[in-house]
């Protein structure tokens, strides 16, 4: 069965330079710096390279409940980092590779192994990352809790 959804994300910028994301469905905005990340940093708010990232990594991290749910596994918490390496050069700038930290929190260890095939297969379905032509680098770690 097929569905089709829509998102929707509006960006407006003011005359002083101040840069909100919103989206419609919620009551809150991002505030977004008007420069990249690759010129200046503003440090009270997110550059499009810290949203593209936040986004690859919440993506995976969706894809890694949806199938640990089918799977049965019980997660007790889900942890993680990322980091993107971006080349740059005169002419252009692109990332090239993506690495993920993720750490997950499990109840029982008969299922240590079975989480971390999850991690590895988890990538197929990860929409966010399916749509790149970025290397996606994977080091999951695995903890017992009670």
């Amino acid at each position: 069965m097929e569905t089709s959804r829509e998102y929707q994300v509006d960006v407006e910028c003011q005359v002083n330079g101040t840069v909100k994301v919103s989206a419609v469905i919620f009551n809150n905005d991002i505030e977004v710096s008007s420069y990249s990340c690759l010129k200046n940093l503003d440090k009270n708010a997110w550059s499009a390279e810290h949203l593209f990232l936040a986004a690859v990594e919440t993506s995976y991290m969706s894809a890694f409940f949806n199938s640990a749910q089918h799977k049965g596994i019980r997660l007790k918490k889900f942890k993680s980092s990322a980091r993107a390496s971006i080349l740059v050069s005169g002419e252009f700038s692109e990332i090239t590779d993506i690495v993920l930290r993720p750490i997950v929190s499990i109840e029982k260890s008969n299922q240590i192994n079975k989480t971390l095939k999850i991690f590895s297969l988890c990538k197929e379905y990860c929409l966010v990352v399916n749509a790149l032509k970025v290397r996606l680098h994977i080091f999951p770690t695995v903890r017992v809790e009670q």
